[in-house]
């Protein structure tokens, strides 16, 4: 890799307020265009194509490349099926996961693999067993990851994956415009294209730097209001529907 230039920048791991993130993917998409800092990008919300494929049809107003795809929940973690554009079920295990996201021609990375706010029962085995993840078929795994929780997860990943023949990917898991870009994928090229193959071949690496804490409360704030205007819609219906 060291006589290859990485030089293309892609971030794969974007939320819109089609799941759980705070602005819509039109704003996503043009405050990544204001930023011009990105050659690929990938809406990712979780189990939820919606906003992907909306990005994908409407990829040709914007310089960069948009990638679809969403974040799959699993039984054994999260897993982000890239260049897929049908829906994948939740609760499987990463291995009919992964299998189900390849039906699709697509490709599997484990995100987050050390998460353990996220499928705490699988970190033992992804830090000590990393071959599993070969086993399951999986395509890449996410070494670093801007909105880690855990602290010290990223550099266990990277510790953890060095030495298998499995390429290693950044992304800021971002939930908000100003998050975009905190974590990276580098790649040689520019294009989604290049950034697949690069993928396939190895040649990719993860950098980035974690959110700040402001960005962790503005989500945290965010959350509350979304759990309570849930409950509240919950507790109207629920009268409504109560017999007379």
């Amino acid at each position: 890799m060291s006589e290859i230039t990485l030089t293309g920048r892609a971030d794969l791991h974007i939320h819109t307020t089609a799941s759980d993130g705070i602005h819509t993917v039109r704003q996503v998409l043009d405050h990544t265009a204001r930023m011009n800092t990105l050659d690929v990008i990938a809406i990712t919300d979780h189990d939820c194509l919606d906003a992907s494929l909306w990005a994908y049809h409407h990829r040709h107003q914007y310089a960069f490349d948009i990638v679809p795809g969403l974040e799959v929940t699993s039984v054994d973690g999260h897993v982000l099926a890239l260049w897929v554009t049908a829906p994948i079920p939740k609760f499987l295990s990463l291995k009919e996961t992964v299998a189900a996201i390849h039906e699709q021609g697509g490709i599997a990375v484990l995100a987050h693999p050390l998460e353990l706010t996220i499928a705490p029962h699988t970190v033992w085995r992804y830090l000590t067993q990393p071959e599993v993840l070969l086993d399951a078929g999986v395509d890449a795994v996410e070494i670093f990851n801007a909105g880690a929780f855990t602290v010290g997860c990223n550099q266990l990943a990277k510790i953890a994956y060095r030495n298998e023949q499995i390429p290693q990917l950044g992304g800021s898991d971002s939930h908000m415009c100003a998050t975009i870009g905190k974590g990276v994928t580098r790649f040689h090229g520019r294009t989604a294209a290049e950034l697949r193959e690069s993928i396939a071949n190895g040649l990719t690496s993860a950098e980035g730097m974690r959110w700040g804490i402001t960005a962790y409360l503005r989500l945290s704030r965010s959350f509350i209001r979304r759990k309570l205007t849930e409950s509240s819609t919950e507790k109207q219906r629920s009268v409504h529907q109560t017999p007379a």
